[in-house]
């Protein structure tokens, strides 16, 4: 072979392999959809997680709101005898919550009380939030 012959092999296989084909552009996109699909479905979980953290915050907030009351009432007030369980729904950001409350009289042990609230949301999404105190007489 002739230094002229090699010189146009040389210079045809460079400009052959210089750019991209239409099947390693269609492979590149296609990996970069199936990165993008997956981002996006991560996106709606952190939003629906986001969503649901919100909802047992205001939840959590309804109880301890109740909670509190109830113990800054007197010891033998209406709303702590064990007949009293009563509900009442509050208007939140993210819809209606359900409070309820019950009261044990002599539980753990004699002279105590054992008040307990739940609060549940209207949205099927909510978990339930309870808490529960003892409460003794103000001696």
């Amino acid at each position: 072979m002739t230094l002229t012959c090699l010189k146009f092999i040389k210079k045809n296989t460079a400009a052959a392999s210089g750019g991209f084909t239409l099947i390693e552009i269609m492979i590149a996109v296609a990996i970069f959809s199936i990165g993008i699909l997956a981002i996006a479905g991560l996106q709606i979980k952190s939003i629906n997680s986001n969503a649901a953290a919100r909802m047992q915050s205001e939840a959590t907030v309804a109880a301890v709101d109740c909670m509190e009351r109830l113990m800054s009432l007197p010891y033998e007030h209406p709303d702590l005898d064990e007949s009293s369980g009563t509900q009442q729904t509050q208007a939140g950001p993210n819809g209606e919550y359900t409070v309820s409350w019950s009261v044990t009289d002599e539980s753990p042990i004699s002279w105590c009380k054992t008040i307990s609230v739940r609060v549940t949301a209207n949205n099927p999404n909510a978990k339930t939030v309870r808490l529960n105190f003892i409460r003794g007489p103000e001696w």
